[in-house]
């Protein structure tokens, strides 16, 4: 690579690519949990809310296959039993889970040049629509996540012929 980047990188011990990228990551993660309470609830986002709630409550489960996954649901439900039932609490799993995505560049780093594996930290963590949606209490941006960490999962084994890699996808 002979470009700015690069030279930025040889030229500072101290500046390598998984520190750019967990820089990049925090980012993310700060401005995806950084005033997440301040709206009230989307229809579609209380109503899940409201079977986290439920779940809490009573122990039962309402959840409905063709609407979302559980796991919003039972990490919010754990949430509001630290925390407390709140909009923050019900977006906080969804906003962690988009908020590491960042990270999740450096699976994909033995393929990548220095500088396209920090672009794509960089686009993972600024991007408006995913910055949007793990703010948002979905399972959009879970299962986007949840796959693109399980391709890397794969990819990382196929390089490095690791099994937990391979167990973790």
């Amino acid at each position: 690579e002979s470009n700015e980047w690069t030279s930025l990188f040889d030229r500072f011990d101290g500046i390598t690519v998984g520190r750019v990228v967990v820089g990049l990551t925090l980012l993310a993660v700060a401005l995806r949990v950084v005033g997440i309470g301040a709206r009230s609830a989307h229809w579609d986002e209380a109503r899940v809310a409201y079977w986290s709630y439920f779940y809490t409550d009573t122990g039962s489960l309402a959840y409905y296959w063709e609407e979302h996954g559980p796991f919003a649901q039972l990490a919010a439900a754990r949430l509001f039993d630290v925390i407390g039932v709140s909009d923050t609490a019900a977006r906080l799993p969804v906003a962690l889970v988009g908020g590491l995505l960042p990270a999740s560049a450096l699976l994909y780093r033995k393929h990548l040049r220095k500088t396209e594996t920090v672009a794509l930290a960089g686009l993972l963590s600024l991007n408006a629509i995913l910055l949007y949606y793990s703010r948002f209490m979905r399972s959009d941006v879970l299962v986007a996540t949840f796959m693109f960490v399980g391709l890397g999962l794969v990819v990382r084994f196929v390089d490095t012929r690791k099994v937990p890699y391979l167990l973790a996808s």
